[in-house]
């Protein structure tokens, strides 16, 4: 079974940081339910998705009743969490010995301003009339407020306790500040009425750490550290999210025999390698000293950029993921299951 990935290139600094990881793994698992709402974002394309369908599964194995929202419908996490696929209307996917389950759902703005309206008392047929015909309006209107709309219903689930944790699978990195910073941006343009309310309880949420916090996913390579490290300065100063463990995504595994050459490995097990084996070995082995090199560069240029926790999941070699890698990702992020 797949464990956390520790980056091990044989020095000393390498094994302070593979230390400090699986210190955090193992010390702190329970940081995946200290709060009710966990928004799980990242540069897209570094598996954010992911990693909150991961978190989900071993806070489901935890005991957790589990609410997987996601943000954008991306098609497949649906059967990646064991049911089929994500829509506007709740389903369970899984139960999980112990008592914990993962349901999952959408959450589509219109739907959100009906779920608003009848909480402001607006009735059944007007409800609808008013939701289809006047959200495109009202919106285009109000930039945010569509944002603003999902993180009020998500606000109102977290309030009635509708599970013991939310995940929210928020839009990539590009998409997740604007997203989450639609509350404080509503609140500077509008003085009164039912939207300032809603922003201003948004607002409450995502700055209490009882309620709500924040899940960073990045490679370990260069572009995606940088835009995590701007995306962590975005949340934790302007909006006021705490920060979660940052999750670095796909970790090459330490090959301590990458620092001998083909020919020393070869007479180790007595054994004669041609020269062209001998040639096309070395090639991979400089791939893979290049490739770790650059990882704990990466990795260390986030530790001294930040000073949340690193959880380091391992690169699964499979073209397409299925429900037992991400039963592999969640032995990661609490490996003593």
């Amino acid at each position: 079974m797949c464990r956390t990935a520790e980056v091990g290139p044989g020095a000393a600094e390498g094994k302070r940081v593979a230390d400090k990881v699986e210190g955090v793994s193992n010390a702190n698992s329970g940081w995946l339910t200290s709060a009710h709402v966990m928004v799980v974002a990242g540069k897209g394309g570094v598996g954010s998705s992911t990693v909150a369908a991961a978190a989900a599964l071993a806070a489901a194995r935890e005991g957790a009743d589990v609410l997987f929202i996601s943000v954008d419908g991306r098609p497949g996490m649906g059967p990646l969490l064991g049911g089929s696929e994500i829509s506007d209307r709740e389903q369970t996917l899984q139960r999980v010995s112990g008592g914990g389950r993962v349901r999952a759902r959408t959450i589509p703005a219109d739907q959100a301003f009906g779920d608003y309206l009848e909480l402001k008392g607006v009735g059944g047929l007007l409800r609808r009339a008013a939701s289809a015909a006047s959200l495109p309006m009202i919106a285009a209107a109000t930039p945010g407020l569509e944002h603003l709309l999902v993180l009020g219903k998500i606000k109102e689930l977290e309030k009635e306790r509708n599970a013991d944790l939310i995940i929210v699978d928020a839009p990539p990195a590009g998409h997740a500040a604007p997203f989450l910073r639609s509350a404080s941006g509503l609140s500077d343009v509008v003085k009164s009425g039912p939207v300032l309310d809603q922003a201003s309880d948004v607002s409450e949420m995502l700055a209490d750490p009882t309620r709500c916090k924040a899940l960073l996913v990045a490679l370990p390579e260069e572009t995606p550290i940088t835009e995590v490290i701007e995306l962590a300065d975005d949340l934790g100063g302007d909006i006021g999210i705490e920060l979660l463990p940052f999750v670095v995504n796909a970790c090459w595994p330490d090959r301590t025999g990458l620092d001998k050459t083909p020919a020393m490995a070869a007479r180790s097990y007595k054994l004669k390698l041609s020269d062209s084996a001998k040639s096309a070995l070395e090639s991979a082995a400089a791939f893979g000293r290049s490739r770790l090199a650059q990882q704990r560069e990466q990795i260390e240029r986030l530790e001294k950029a930040r000073s949340e926790p690193i959880v380091m999941l391992p690169r699964l070699a499979t073209p397409r993921l299925g429900p037992e890698d991400l039963a592999a990702l969640a032995d990661a992020l609490i490996p003593s299951h």
